[in-house]
Parts: C-alpha cells; structure tokens; sequence
C-alpha cells in the first residue's frame, strides 16, 4: 500500500493530508493491529497445524493476492477518475500550487481519490487476516476488531458521502475555500477553513460520483475477502492440498 501511495504522490506531485496520514497510522493500524491479536483459539484443535513457512505458499498467496487486487484496484480508480467531465480541465499541476506548502499537497482531486481508495484499503487490510477460523475462534467472535472496523468503516464512508461538512474539512476531503463552497451551493462554512493550495479552490466530488466512488472501494474489499475465504482458506486451499501435498520430513526414531 505504502509503495502504491509513493508512486501516486511522485507521478501527481501529491500528497495525502497530514490528518489523514495521523488517522492511518495512529487509529487504523494501531486499532486494527491491537484488535486482530484480542481473536480467542479455536473451540477443537484443527486435525493439521498452521503452516509456518513465512515465504510458503499459503503465506505468498494471500499477501500476494490481496497486494495485487489493491494495486489494480488503486490503478483502475485513476483510469475512472480522468474519464470523468468534472475533472478534465481540472487536473492538479504543480506548477500552478506552492511546493514549498508540502501540507497542502493534497488539495485536489488526485490526492482525493488516492485517500479515499487507500483508506478503504488500510481498514480492510487488517480485517481480512481474521479468518485463521480452522486455528482460532470464528472472525465473528471477535467483537473488539468488529467495533473498531464498523467505527472506521462509518467514519470515512461519511467523509466520503456526506456534503462539505467540519469533520472532511480537517481532512481536507470533500471541501474547499469558502467562496468555492458558495460557488457550488453549499451555503457559507461556519469554521476556519486554510486557503487550498490550488487554483480550483476545492475538492468537493459531485455526490452521484461520491456513491460510484464508494460502491468502488466496497467491491475492492469484497473482492479481497473473497479471495481469503474461498481461496486462501476455502475450498480451493483443499483442493490444492489433496492434489499437491507438501512433502513433509520423516523422521525415524
């Protein structure tokens, strides 16, 4: 994810907000790492151990697949952002913003898109490695990671859907200048909005576009629970292992 992020910022001159990157790291990954460790052992013993080969195969599959889905999911986001009318003549362009404003690098529509996307990915990131069910209590026993993983689903799902709002605006997500905001009908801010560092002066997404965009990131999330269900711990797993058993030590005493 990390590796996706730098290639955006480099290509777009962007940057991910400075709230945004304290909300990823200090409520996301601490809530969803802490939160994954509170899942209780199985009620039986499973008839195999869990594999402990950190560059196996099973290991290899499941982080290599979801990486991959995020990639492409990431990639395809930006193909459907410069299909859209409302960006096209809209693009960032560093020369037109204050470089030497690093914190701002972020308003506008490319840093928009990455954010979100991104965000839905870090959530979902640490809610799909729960499904260790054959070795560990039912993911849906673990009700701390449950709660966490809602709190922040619904949280920036309102980021994403809701109008100009204070909570987007200190994440710069979805806002704008004052006089941008009343261009778009959205009435006067009553709370401290920066300057944005573009000549366009906001990063509002039109609202059918907001409801495309979140329908977006729940398919790249069920995708990649799909893929740890059905293939890393599901039937295809079994098959795999009937066809093509790992050759194990034997050991003679």
């Amino acid at each position: 994810m990390s590796g996706m992020l730098k290639m955006a910022s480099f290509y777009f001159s962007i940057s991910l907000t400075e709230n945004l990157w304290m909300l990823i790291d200090g409520a996301i990954a601490t809530g969803m790492m802490l939160t994954i460790s509170l899942s209780g052992p199985a009620d039986r013993l499973a008839p195999s151990r869990p594999t402990s080969r950190i560059l196996g195969p099973q290991m290899l599959a499941s982080v290599g697949g979801i990486v991959l889905m995020n990639w492409l999911f990431s990639a395809m986001s930006y193909v459907w952002l410069f299909r859209q009318d409302w960006f096209r003549c809209n693009e960032h362009s560093a020369a037109e913003s204050e470089a030497t404003k690093w914190w701002l690098q972020g308003d506008n529509y490319e840093s928009s898109i990455m954010s979100f996307v991104s965000t839905f990915q870090f959530i979902n990131n640490g809610f799909v490695v729960n499904y260790g069910y054959l070795h560990r209590a039912k993911w849906y026993k673990n009700y701390a990671l449950l709660t966490v993983w809602a709190f922040l689903m619904a949280f920036v799902s309102y980021m994403l859907l809701a109008d100009p709002n204070q909570v987007g605006c200190a994440f710069r997500l979805n806002c704008g200048t004052s006089s941008a905001l009343e261009g778009l009908g959205y009435g006067t801010p009553t709370w401290k909005i920066e300057p944005y560092n573009s000549p366009l002066g906001h990063n509002v997404i039109p609202q059918a576009s907001r409801y495309k965009l979140w329908g977006y990131c729940l398919g790249n999330m069920a995708a990649t629970n799909l893929w740890q269900i059905f293939v890393i711990n599901g039937p295809v797993r079994r098959l795999l292992q009937k066809k093509r058993p790992l050759r194990r030590l034997k050991v003679k005493l």
